[in-house]
């Protein structure tokens, strides 16, 4: 059996910001060192919190070791070495016993809440060729994902059909957008057209959003800052999915992928049957193209990683086994990396080597359209 990751990260380096501030000024995400009188480096983005580099590289360390403080403090000097060489990288997922990975952005999720759509739509190009020349050693098991300005629809398209053409296989959006303008919104639809005609899956990863919040109260707190933020983090895609049931865009584009990361998945099941009942007690709130039930089109459209989530593999027929696609969360802090296959073992007790193969392996490789024969093992 082999094993591909859908749900690690880049850590995207310094040159992937070089010359924002330059041009924008303060407000352009850039790299500061020794902020507010903390050692390391950090993502500045205006006023927000500042991020420290150090913090998203450190995979098989744990926080309460002093040790991992002063790696973090070390900022890109700290981070494992195939972190920011991709070559280097392949030694660590084969230490992992995996094929490859699926990398999500780390430092640009931040961007999408960035106000400004000029600074946006650069600061995203710049990320996507950096993803790209990341990802050029072996583009079979580094399959880095771009990202999207939302809510700028132009913008958006004009880099999917620039960096999709250049190679990139992927892209993130927000997980919350603008209340103002949802993704059921008709304005959408040329960008889920130009996305459906190059059959380039789209990922709604936790912690982003177009306001730092993503969309949570105030009282909550943020998804990566309080308890209730973290814990209730996987409503803000929750409401972006079923705007994108509900408002009839997977009835219009039945050939959209799209990809709900590191949410975890032991809420889906009861996601579907409570979506299910809702339609059914307020029928009026559905779009009238809609032919098919909520649950039917998430089958269809939807899948969901996860990383050690027992109860989502408790509930995975309900889930659907389709669906499902693991990730190690490589190189974050709470990534099961070095140690996938022992965590592996524990989640998949008593699940049948079949399905496990579909979780952990063709999924994947369906999802992406991947050539196994490419890929060890």
């Amino acid at each position: 059996m082999r094993f591909y990751s859908c749900d690690s990260h880049v850590v995207e380096g310094r040159d992937a910001f070089a010359g924002l501030e330059e041009k924008f000024g303060r407000q352009a995400p850039h790299i500061e060192r020794d902020v507010g009188g903390k050692r390391g480096e950090y993502l500045v983005i205006g006023d927000s919190r500042p991020v420290p580099v150090g913090r998203l590289g450190i995979a098989g360390k744990r926080l309460d070791d002093p040790a991992t403080d002063e790696l973090i403090a070390q900022g890109y000097e700290g981070l494992n070495p195939g972190v920011l060489d991709s070559e280097k990288r392949l030694a660590e997922q084969d230490r992992d016993g995996i094929c490859g990975e699926v990398m999500y952005p780390s430092l640009s999720m931040f961007t999408f809440a960035v106000e400004d759509n000029k600074i946006k739509e650069a600061a995203f190009q710049r990320h996507n060729d950096w993803v790209f020349d990341y990802c050029s050693p072996d583009p079979d098991r580094l399959i880095g994902i771009g990202c999207l300005p939302v809510p700028d629809i132009d913008a958006c398209i004009r880099e999917v059909k620039r960096a999709g053409e250049k190679g990139v296989r992927g892209f993130s959006i927000p997980s919350h957008t603008l209340i103002s303008q949802p993704y059921c919104d008709p304005a959408y639809d040329p960008l889920w057209a130009i996305l459906q005609e190059m059959n380039l899956p789209i990922t709604m990863h936790i912690f982003t959003g177009t306001s730092f919040d993503c969309g949570l109260p105030d009282h909550w707190g943020t998804p990566g800052g309080t308890v209730k933020g973290y814990t209730l983090s996987h409503t803000t895609v929750v409401n972006s999915t079923i705007d994108l049931i509900m408002g009839g865009v997977v009835e219009r584009f039945p050939r959209l992928k799209f990809v709900l990361a590191e949410f975890e998945t032991g809420w889906v099941a009861h996601f579907k049957q409570r979506f299910d009942h809702a339609a059914y007690r307020t029928p009026w709130e559905l779009d009238k193209s809609l032919t098919m039930k909520p649950s039917e089109y998430f089958d269809r459209n939807f899948w969901v990683t996860f990383e050690d989530d027992i109860h989502g593999i408790q509930t995975r027929q309900d889930i659907g086994i389709d669906n499902l696609l693991w990730g190690n969360d490589y190189p974050h802090h709470d990534s099961i990396w070095p140690n996938s296959m022992s965590v592996l073992d524990k989640v998949f007790q008593g699940v049948p080597d079949d399905e496990r193969e579909k979780m952990v392996w063709s999924n994947v490789i369906d999802l992406y359209n991947l050539d196994p024969a490419k890929l060890p093992g």
